[in-house]
């Protein structure tokens, strides 16, 4: 699935008429009024033959103008000589030094590829209009590589100066270093780029899981909360048939290094990998984050049911399903929330591929041979309305909750989860786009230390709750009439209009650092206090062989 190539990507048949387009695992970030896309595969045809490439340019699309998926112009910047050609590249946007970083991870194309090129690391430049420039920043052979190697399938995201990647395997087809191994292997560790400095740090990840890896997930970063904000990692896989659950979504501080776990309830999603997520605050000082497609790792018609759309709404934790039939899933998409309440859906392979047994290169080779349903491979999803749109409108308003989280919040009671951590928020004024969504707190964000916001569902509705507006000398009356009746509710009105009692009891979660007792009324578990920093080459665990994956997994069914 994937969006129409451009004359660049299409140096074969002249007579297009068909196909997925660039489909596989790609980035996407914007900057300025562009959305910029990077890497990735594509198919395209003639009606009689069918052609397999990995892209070699660089695409934008213009968010200052309307536009329709089926007619929208993708603007093509050529790559010069020596760029990595990679799918699942990184895209991490530095917005001070205003360009973005490519080249650290990601893997060289299965179709018509060259040999995986050196560890480099390149930026892009943005001129304005859609193109730019690319340069090398840091070379193979620069110091800044020694213990640090190429990765694929990891969970990664920027914000401010930092990018992260969580995770990910080393394979034949992500370095020079690794071109001889035979299996996957799984790469444990958070790997920390400065972008002021330049320089990559090893940091452990132990806390995330006990083998501190993962692959085909996806890192999210919330501006909302946090002094910093923070890094919302969710869902793939250890390299096995286990997917992790969504019932757990672990939360990275970067600026203090540590680690956190929370519940989520609600109508939690079933495990999966190669989904996409995009997120953005609303009007009401919550911050939704919407989960699209992937995969169990099955394909074939069992994996046409994860196509569905579920809504993770912070602060409270808690999953809202968007109910609609589910008919084209896709995964290895990307996805960006743009123009105030849209989401574009860029690319993406077909799960349910009509070749889902047998060899596992026709297996790859029918997951990009089905027309793609959306246009270009582009789908703009609405986040009020929640509906699917085949066009983009410019300038659109900020988002505003839908019906669906309205109805959450108007019949839930929360509690606040993070308690010190959440106290703090950033907030983009409403009538503005946080269409970004790698970028750090913005800087006309508006800050707030007071409990606007709250958290995990309470273990009951709470009913006869009056929001009281008090001055100090009543504030102490009814403390003391509370105390006396041994209340174990505290009524509170919050600007956001949330009903946040306090609530002891039900849904109080619990604090603990490493080595030391639980303490009560954190809302959360933080799960490290000082990072270790670890060596990265040399430390693979053996992993799957993720070229033969499906075709085992055939084997088995057979």
């Amino acid at each position: 699935m994937s969006f129409c190539p451009t004359p660049e990507d299409l140096p074969r048949p002249s007579r297009v008429t068909k196909i997925r387009s660039p489909a596989s695992p790609r980035r996407a970030a914007v900057a300025g009024k562009y959305i910029y896309i990077e890497g990735g595969e594509l198919a395209f045809g003639n009606g009689v033959t069918t052609v397999y490439q990995y892209s070699s340019s660089t695409l934008s699309i213009d968010l200052s103008q309307d536009w329709v998926n089926a007619t929208v112009v993708l603007q093509s910047t050529n790559k010069p000589s020596g760029t990595p050609q990679l799918s699942y590249p990184s895209l991490w946007w530095d917005e001070r030094g205003s360009i973005f970083y490519s080249g650290a991870t990601g893997r060289t194309s299965y179709f018509d590829s060259p040999k995986p090129p050196p560890s480099s690391l390149w930026s892009f430049k943005p001129d304005g209009t859609g193109s730019g420039a690319w340069a090398e920043v840091l070379p193979a052979g620069d110091d800044a590589w020694v213990n640090v190697i190429r990765t694929a399938y990891g969970y990664q995201a920027s914000a401010g100066s930092t990018a992260l990647v969580l995770g990910g395997v080393a394979t034949s087809k992500t370095s020079p270093e690794t071109e001889d191994l035979s299996r996957d292997t799984l790469q444990p560790g958070l790997l920390d780029f400065d972008m002021r400095t330049r320089r990559f740090t090893n940091l452990s990840a132990t806390d995330f899981n006990a083998n501190g890896t993962g692959i085909q997930g996806q890192m999210h970063f919330v501006p909302s909360f946090g002094p910093d904000g923070l890094f919302v990692i969710m869902g793939g896989n250890n390299a096995s048939d286990h997917q992790y659950g969504f019932d757990q979504i672990t939360l990275y501080d970067a600026a203090s290094h540590r680690w956190y776990n929370q519940s989520a309830t609600g109508n939690v999603p079933r495990g999966r990998q190669e989904f996409c997520v995009a997120g953005v605050n609303s009007t009401e000082k919550t911050y939704e984050i919407f989960l699209y497609g992937g995969d169990d790792g099955h394909l074939g018609p069992e994996a046409v049911s994860y196509d569905e759309i579920y809504i993770l709404t912070l602060p409270a934790f808690s999953w809202v399903k968007v109910q609609y039939p589910p008919q084209s899933p896709r995964g290895g998409h990307t996805c960006n929330a743009v123009g105030g309440s849209q989401i574009i859906s860029i690319g993406g392979f077909d799960v349910n591929s009509t070749v889902y047994l047998g060899q596992y290169d026709d297996i790859r080779e029918s997951m990009f041979n089905s027309t793609d349903p959306f246009a270009q491979g582009l789908g703009i999803f609405n986040m009020t309305s929640l509906a699917w749109e085949d066009h983009y409108t410019a300038n659109a308003p900020a988002y505003v909750q839908s019906e669906l989280i309205r109805t959450f919040y108007t019949d839930k009671y929360v509690t606040p989860p993070l308690n010190e951590l959440f106290k703090t928020t950033h907030f983009t004024p409403v009538g503005t786009s946080d269409s970004n969504s790698t970028g750090a707190p913005a800087p006309n964000a508006q800050s707030s230390s007071g409990h606007d916001h709250a958290g995990v569902i309470a273990g009951g509705v709470v009913g006869g709750i009056v929001g009281l507006a008090v001055v100090a000398g009543i504030v102490f009356y009814f403390y003391k009439l509370m105390k006396r009746r041994n209340a174990a509710e505290q009524n509170q009105s919050s600007s956001n209009g949330l009903r946040t009692p306090v609530h002891p009891q039900a849904g109080a979660a619990q604090e603990m650092q490493v080595g030391s007792a639980q303490l009560e009324g954190q809302g959360i578990q933080e799960m490290q206090q000082h990072p270790s920093e670890m060596p990265a080459y040399g430390r693979f665990r053996e992993g799957y062989d993720r070229e033969a994956r499906h075709e085992l997994e055939a084997a088995q069914r057979r």
